[in-house]
């Protein structure tokens, strides 16, 4: 009984972890989209032709059409505080103050997505997403917004998890309506916890027989629910009847037929569990994961030979590109700064975001130290650059600390503090420079 309680158990655990991580990669690739849409029309909303009300709202609006073809939206349109609209595809003027997506604009000053809108044309799901224009005592001035299909955003066709048949992913709007997906049930929990405004959770339910997993995760920008149905019987047993069967063959044969199940399932869900150790801004691994891999590298055989390099890089003046050009321009900078970071380290490194804007580069085998201070010099310099806003603009660049170790017995803690007191020196040095730990009288570059 004891082994029959215990193998159900790790089953509902089991059911439990691939729904959560199932919903996370819908979420993920959800909000990531429609943050790119969103981004991407504040940049073109930047533009000084675009805001420049000396010109005609028409005129302005027909010199968005090359946005329109190259990004392929629907539309890109213009419209005035009073919801006066101009589109790049005709120019002329209509009246769109009665639509919802302009008053709640107008009221709530912020980026705004739409409900769903049925083309009457096609009969293709539609969506706007609008940008707000305020003027210097931040009232509502106006707004650009762009129209696009719905399907260019979400792809629900088993992108999330295993291609197994026991799972549907769905998007719901706040009143329970299907955006994209199959949705099944109509769940009395999902619907408390819309009403109590919960952005997320998980709850079980038996549905037809079937035993299920429901995981709800709430899109804040477009109030969007994206909810995983796991149903338990049919991922794991194929149906309730061959659950308690395979669970006696559990009782008779533990050992073996459990070993057989967790290694084939981990295989199945392995993208999902890589994505727990990243950090998902800005594409890198996060510090949980870079712990445990030098922990695991230091116990490796035969390294006494071998030296490796542990960089921390820290961006100069971040701050300030939050406080001047916003989170999202801070956002864009990590992403851009990982980049650079990966360009650069591709062999034999882990890169690791560790928190806020500094990084962690650990470099293993490592043969020659020139390589790798010629590589920071080109990381310096790639980083040295400036990102504006509104006639604001902001000078970034980077402070580097470096140890390198050949000393088995080497722990994160012990990397850590060695590169962060060089990265103290690099910080008081001016700035835009690295050190090394253990000769930290002088940079090793400094570019300013």
């Amino acid at each position: 009984m004891i082994t029959l309680f215990l193998s159900t158990k790790q089953i509902f655990t089991r059911a439990e972890e691939i729904t959560i991580l199932i919903n996370k990669g819908a979420f993920i690739d959800v909000s990531g989209k429609v943050n790119d849409k969103v981004l991407l029309l504040e940049s073109i909303a930047n533009l000084k032709y675009i805001k420049d009300k000396s010109i005609p709202i028409q005129e302005r609006a027909l010199s968005l059409r090359p946005f329109q073809e190259k990004y392929d939206f629907l539309m890109i349109a213009l419209m005035d505080k009073d919801g006066f609209t101009s589109s790049s595809l005709q120019g002329g003027l209509a009246d769109l103050s009665d639509r919802g997506y302009f008053k709640k604009v107008k009221t709530l000053k912020t980026n705004v997505i739409s409900d769903v809108i049925i083309s009457r044309t096609t009969g293709e799901k539609n969506i706007v997403i609008v940008h707000p224009f305020l003027d210097s005592e931040q009232n509502f001035d106006g707004a650009i917004f762009i129209s696009i299909r719905l399907s260019d955003l979400i792809s629900l066709k088993n992108s999330y998890g295993p291609s197994n048949k026991g799972y549907t992913t769905t998007i719901l709007d706040d009143d329970m309506n299907v955006i994209a997906g199959d949705f099944k049930g109509d769940y009395l929990q999902l619907k408390n916890n819309l009403i109590n405004n919960n952005p997320s959770g998980v709850f079980f339910k038996k549905r037809n027989g079937d035993l299920h997993f429901i995981a709800f995760n709430k899109k804040e920008l477009s109030n969007w629910y994206i909810i995983t149905d796991l149903n338990i019987s049919q991922y794991f047993f194929g149906t309730l009847a061959s659950t308690l069967i395979v669970i006696f063959v559990f009782v008779i044969l533990f050992l073996m037929i459990f070993k057989s199940f967790d290694v084939n399932k981990k295989i199945e869900i392995q993208p999902l569990l890589d994505s727990l150790n990243q950090d998902y801004l800005s594409g890198t691994y996060n510090r949980k994961y870079l712990e445990e891999y030098i922990k695991n590298y230091f116990k490796k055989e035969k390294l006494e030979n071998h030296k490796s390099a542990f960089i921390i890089l820290d961006i100069d003046n971040f701050k300030s590109i939050n406080d001047e050009l916003g989170h999202t321009t801070g956002d864009y900078v990590i992403k851009e700064s990982a980049d650079k970071i990966k360009d650069i380290f591709y062999e034999n490194s882990v890169i690791s975001r560790i928190g806020g804007d500094e990084f962690i580069i650990f470099i293993e085998n490592i043969e020659n130290d020139k390589i790798i201070i010629n590589k920071i010099k080109s990381l310096l310099t790639l980083m040295n650059t400036s990102y504006g806003r509104d006639e604001k603009n902001v000078k970034i660049s980077a402070s580097i600390g470096i140890t390198f170790t050949t000393n088995n017995n080497s722990t994160f803690i012990d990397l850590y503090n060695e590169a962060d007191t060089a990265l103290y020196k690099a910080k008081e040095a001016g700035k835009n420079c690295a050190y090394i730990s253990n000769s930290i009288n002088e940079p090793i570059i400094k570019l300013n």
